[in-house]
């Protein structure tokens, strides 16, 4: 049985879990793409597991979005290839017509969507995190 992550996003309340999935994942810039002839939108991020009982690892994760109209970077310099990316959040505006990607410092990827679609799945073997952010509970 295998403990890969696989999901699908339609509405506000998919991409919401898709982002709590997908928060503290490193993400670097050489491995987004956006493919304009199938409109879709390619990032594979570090994702963070967090499994109770476990020390935290890592593992690939890529997360397709189709339906892109375009895609609007801010903060962003494009050339620098190198760049390691911290995801904060996805946020889904009210009509659902645009999806944001939050980074730490301010950087953000907006796509501004059609009839629109999103996947998320693992590949590939977990490695252990050299270091998990640790967020303060609300709670």
């Amino acid at each position: 049985m295998s403990n890969l992550l696989k999901l699908r996003a339609r509405d506000a309340e998919d991409v919401e879990v898709i982002s709590a999935v997908l928060q503290d994942s490193i993400v670097p810039l050489c491995d987004m793409a956006f493919q304009v002839e199938s409109k879709t939108f390619i990032i594979v991020a570090q994702r963070l597991k967090r499994d109770a009982g476990k020390d935290a690892e890592r593992i690939c994760s890529a997360l397709t979005i189709a339906g892109v109209k375009s895609v609007q970077t801010n903060g962003i310099d494009q050339n620098d290839t190198g760049r390691m990316l911290d995801l904060l959040a996805l946020m889904l505006d009210a009509s659902m017509s645009s999806l944001t990607f939050m980074f730490a410092g301010n950087a953000q990827i907006r796509l501004e969507l059609g009839e629109w679609g999103a996947a998320v799945e693992d590949f590939g073997e977990s490695w252990p995190a050299l270091c998990a952010p640790c967020h303060e509970s609300t709670v």
